[in-house]
């Protein structure tokens, strides 16, 4: 009896190590892979350039309209930076008025920012 208890322990310890084994631990360790704001409804991508400089990308997609995208941009660079301590340069992805209307067919690129985080003037002094 005490074999066959051996025996499922070392069974069931096999199984659950083999099924460790099947996640790719690089998409979870990816600072860089595509991320999902699900309080806003917005895919997007965040990139380190270098220390306190980042890139953003929010993908756009049809469900979302362009004042919900650059209000995200707005949101994440304040988190990002831990204030509005911030330099933003939008790349691509601006939107303008009578786009929609003039070119209703078009597919509008990504919104591409970078954001660059300014220390406070207390540090830029001394």
């Amino acid at each position: 009896m005490l074999k066959i208890t051996h025996l499922t322990i070392l069974l069931s310890c096999c199984i659950t190590l083999s099924a460790c084994t099947i996640l790719d631990s690089k998409e979870v360790d990816n600072p860089n892979a595509i991320q999902w704001d699900f309080d806003h409804n917005i895919q997007f991508k965040q990139t380190t350039l270098a220390n306190e400089h980042y890139q953003l990308e929010v993908i756009r997609n049809h469900k979302v309209k362009f004042a919900q995208l650059a209000a995200f941009v707005l949101r994440k660079s304040y988190q990002l930076c831990g204030g509005y301590r911030y330099k933003l340069e939008v790349i691509q992805g601006i939107e303008g008025f009578d786009d929609k209307r003039a070119m209703p067919n078009y597919i509008f690129p990504s919104l591409i920012a970078n954001v660059e985080c300014k220390s406070t003037l207390n540090d830029k002094q001394s």
